[in-house]
C-alpha cells in the first residue's frame, strides 16, 4: 500500500505542475483564444488534482477504453511556449505534454507491481485529454 500511496503522490505533483505551467502560459499569452485554451488545460489539470487528492490508491481504476488515438502529436513539430503562441501552436504544444504524459504513465504501469492498475488509468486520462486536443485542432485547421 506504501508503493501505491507514493505512486499517488507523485501523479499529484506532476498535475500540479502541469497546471502551474498552463496557468503560467494562460496569464502570459497575448491572444484571448490561447488565454481561453490554456485556463481551461490548468482547470483539467486541478480537476486531476482534486480527484486524485481524494481518492485512495486502491480505487482509481480506468473508465473504460480510451478514445482512438489520431497520432497528430507524433506528426508535429514541438512548439516552445511563448506569449505571442497562436490557437494552433497552443493545441500542439498541449498535445505534446499530453504524449508526454501518456508515455511516462505508460513507462511506470509497465514496471508492473501494485501500482501498475493506478498508472495506466492515469495514461488513459491522459489520452482522453491528447484525443480532446487533437480533435480540436484537427476541427480548427479543417475549418480555416
Amino acid at each position: 500500500m506504501e508503493q501505491l500511496e507514493r505512486a499517488l503522490e507523485f501523479a499529484v505533483r506532476k498535475e500540479k505542475e502541469a497546471e502551474a505551467f498552463y496557468r503560467q502560459w494562460a496569464q502570459r499569452a497575448l491572444d484571448p483564444g490561447v488565454r481561453q485554451l490554456l485556463s481551461e488545460l490548468a482547470s483539467w489539470e486541478r480537476g486531476h488534482v482534486e480527484k486524485l487528492s481524494q481518492i485512495k490508491p486502491e480505487e482509481l481504476l480506468s473508465q473504460g477504453p480510451p478514445p482512438p488515438d489520431l497520432k497528430l502529436a507524433e506528426l508535429l513539430v514541438e512548439v516552445p511556449a511563448g506569449a505571442d503562441m497562436t490557437l494552433p501552436e497552443a493545441l500542439v504544444l498541449a498535445m505534446k505534454r499530453e504524449q508526454a504524459s501518456v508515455q511516462l504513465y505508460e513507462g511506470l504501469a509497465a514496471l508492473g507491481g501494485p501500482a501498475q492498475k493506478l498508472f495506466s488509468a492515469l495514461a488513459d486520462e491522459e489520452r482522453r485529454h491528447k484525443h480532446l486536443l487533437e480533435t480540436e485542432y484537427d476541427d480548427l485547421l479543417t475549418d480555416n
